[in-house]
């Protein structure tokens, strides 16, 4: 980790408040949201939906895909889904790129609130970076959008799966 990339984690967890922070203007803080729905909702809706109804974003079942789709009361630049029957969670964001997604994600863990560590860091089949939860989930950080790659400056999406009987 670099002295700037230190100082700029420093900063941004002394800016932020102690639990989930949905700004407005911030898709930033939007990401933080999702993902800290997604770890701590353990790829349960209701879990994760109660989650998001505490922070105020909009949740929405769709039957034909037995999911949920939600999504900040700010806007559209952030979204994402949870199912049960895969024990999936996906958030992506279609304004900020992946390393600040990266940074959201390690703000979130080191708020220390949800007891939830990276035990192990590594690479998937394409390249793109995964992190093993303490949980037993893995999540994958790719670019958002219909064909993601496994870095963009523009778009960003962590996608959770969690293990069978979570």
């Amino acid at each position: 980790m670099t002295v700037k990339t230190a100082i700029t984690l420093l900063a941004l967890l002394l800016a932020a408040p102690p639990l989930f922070a949905q700004s407005a203007d911030d898709p930033a803080y939007e990401m933080l949201d999702g993902i800290g729905a997604c770890m701590l909702g353990d790829g349960k809706i209701d879990k994760t939906t109660a989650a998001l109804t505490d922070i105020k974003w909009t949740t929405a079942a769709d039957p034909d895909t037995g999911q949920v789709n939600f999504q900040p009361a700010a806007g559209d630049r952030t979204f994402g889904f949870v199912t049960d029957k895969v024990g999936s969670c996906h958030v992506e964001s279609m304004a900020i790129g992946t390393d600040d997604a990266q940074t959201m994600f390690n703000l979130f863990l080191l708020g220390g609130n949800s007891g939830i560590e990276v035990t192990e860091t590594g690479t998937d089949a394409d390249g793109c970076t995964t992190h093993t939860l303490s949980t037993g989930a893995v999540a994958v950080l790719t670019s958002g959008g219909n064909d993601p790659t496994c870095a963009s400056e523009k778009t960003s999406a962590f996608s959770f799966t969690f293990a069978p009987g979570n």
